[in-house]
């Protein structure tokens, strides 16, 4: 299983040690990570690495970091962010992991951001350094359990293929995602 980890850019010095700590619970579980700690999300352009500060040359490196974090996020099973040091950055990596159909945990030292964002695939939890290792351990047997692996053809009229571009483009996700999106609404249905 690989996972993508994120922390805030301007929150990484300050939080270094909890992102640490994070990082070395997702290890310990056996996962492989790709991550924004250290810049190691940057290990395919060695060139970015060497930059101090890909804020301050923002110019020179437009959009480098948006589409990198884009594509370790499409290759990744799952999302972590910590996000004790809350960030609009974040913000957009966890609804850009969640249109992808990621399962995402959002985690932090000061609240539990489970109940902002109604969606099957997204956790929040309010952690410490005791309770760290069981909510990772819940997150990756949910991850694991939810994966998409199966596929699945099938043969639709020219009315419904319509539609589902129609519906894909009105929630800004693919067809599949909105196929996905809403055997997941009948679950909870079935659930509640």
């Amino acid at each position: 299983m690989k996972i993508f980890f994120t922390v805030s850019k301007t929150g990484r010095h300050k939080f270094s040690k909890v992102n640490e700590l994070v990082l070395d619970e997702l290890h310990k579980h056996g996962v492989k990570t790709i991550t924004t700690v250290g810049k190691r999300y940057l290990s395919n352009k060695p060139e970015l690495q060497k930059i101090k500060n890909l804020s301050e040359s923002e110019d020179a490196y437009k959009y480098v970091h948006d589409s990198l974090v884009k594509r370790a996020i499409f290759v990744s099973d799952a999302v972590v962010i910590e996000a004790s040091y809350p960030s609009f950055r974040l913000g957009f990596e966890t609804h850009f992991a969640l249109s992808q159909q990621k399962p995402v945990l959002v985690l932090s030292l000061e609240r539990n951001y489970a109940n902002l964002i109604k969606n099957p695939n997204f956790f929040g939890a309010k952690y410490n350094e005791f309770t760290l290792p069981d909510e990772i351990e819940k997150f990756i047997a949910h991850a694991k359990k939810y994966k998409l692996r199966n596929r699945f053809n099938l043969f639709i009229s020219d009315r419904e293929k319509e539609y589902l571009q129609h519906a894909s483009k009105i929630n800004s996700i693919s067809m599949s995602s909105y196929l996905r999106k809403l055997i997941q609404q009948d679950i909870s249905n079935l659930e509640n």
